[in-house]
């Protein structure tokens, strides 16, 4: 399965938002793991049907960020785990270490950076726009839009002029290719002629589901593993807008299991993750970013989560995680090259695909 322009979905058939040949892998039963990643939770509570992680760093970085106000500009962990919060003045920086965190001096606070961001997704999905993806970056202190090397035509080129114009909350970055779509945590799941891989195995009303994403269930409505046993048919699909669809399991011979995923949550901005999928098995890198709008060829996708952990086609629906947090999905890369200058992985929050249909972590 094949999807065209510049930004690849990691499978729609096995391949990230991008024109890549579908890729069959040779054969492997599933103990279909659930894997995915979601922003973090300032605690441990019930979203719909899904319960939260708690994670008491991002705990205390919500209960700061609300007495700051306007002064704050996000959250994340440094490099040796410590959490560090954007402040705009001295006083406020005062306030972060009297809690207990390092602070940091910034230009912009939260409230310029998302109205840039809020300006710029009223521009998703019109020309000059696909194969470009935007979201706050914390650590830059901006709203990064990121462009394909290769994306020099009129219509890009108005498009980051009008991204300028907004002066420097935002900041233009080049990506080292277009953001594309890919279909299977760990374990690949065929349809046609198009592999994706298993993000995270739910349970609702007394059925069992397989979640994975969107780009990938529109790709076909009956699922097998890749040793040829029936998996199940597509109930739900969601893409473009979001990237997760759901397989709905009828094989009750079909052993499956989410290993050692015993919760669903979204980590800090920082935290070490691993991505799961049936291409290039385990990888891993760090959340660099919640909230990214990527437009690929078939539409824009909101409210992603950007990582540095290396996705390649066929490994599309795969198992975004953090230790046994599932966090998300695989939804796109911006290149073909993990090791590329820019290289960027994209996922759907796993709690808002289990939210949306009333299911729960198995």
């Amino acid at each position: 399965m094949t999807g065209g322009g510049r930004w690849t979905t990691v499978n729609r058939g096995s391949h990230l938002k991008r024109v890549v040949p579908p890729l069959l892998s040779a054969a492997a039963l599933i103990t279909l793991p659930a894997f995915g990643t979601a922003p973090a939770s300032a605690q441990t509570h019930s979203a719909g049907t899904v319960r939260l992680a708690h994670f008491p760093q991002q705990t205390l970085a919500d209960q700061i960020t609300h007495r700051l106000g306007a002064r704050h500009a996000g959250s994340y962990l440094d490099g040796a785990g410590n959490l560090v919060v954007n402040v705009t003045d001295q006083a406020a920086a005062r306030q972060v270490e009297a809690s207990g965190a390092k602070a940091r001096v910034v230009e912009h606070g939260i409230r310029p950076l998302d109205d840039a961001k809020a300006r710029l997704d009223r521009l998703a999905g019109t020309r000059g726009t696909v194969g470009l993806s935007w979201g706050v970056d914390v650590v830059s202190n901006a709203v990064v839009v990121r462009v394909p090397q290769n994306a020099k035509d009129a219509a890009t080129r108005a498009f980051l002029a009008r991204a300028r114009a907004l002066g420097d909350t935002v900041q233009i970055k080049r990506a080292g290719a277009a953001a594309r779509v890919v279909l299977a945590p760990g374990e690949a799941i065929l349809t046609g002629g198009s592999r994706c891989s298993v993000s995270a195995i739910a349970v609702g009303g007394g059925t069992t589901y397989v979640v994975t994403a969107g780009h990938c269930t529109n790709a076909g409505a009956s699922w097998k593993t890749s040793g040829g046993q029936t998996v199940g048919t597509r109930q739900a699909s969601s893409f473009p807008g979001n990237d997760y669809g759901t397989i709905r399991v009828t094989n009750s011979s079909l052993q499956t299991s989410n290993a050692q995923l015993t919760q669903v949550g979204r980590p800090p901005v920082g935290s070490q993750i691993q991505k799961k999928g049936s291409t290039t098995g385990t990888t891993s890198g760090t959340i660099r970013a919640y909230d990214q709008t990527v437009n690929y060829p078939q539409g824009a996708v909101t409210g992603l989560v950007s990582t540095s952990a290396c996705a390649q086609p066929g490994d599309s629906g795969g198992s975004l995680q953090s230790g046994s947090t599932a966090v998300g999905i695989t939804s796109g890369i911006s290149s073909n090259s993990c090791g590329g200058s820019g290289f960027e992985s994209y996922f759907q929050p796993l709690d808002e695909a289990l939210q949306s249909q009333n299911l729960t972590l198995k």
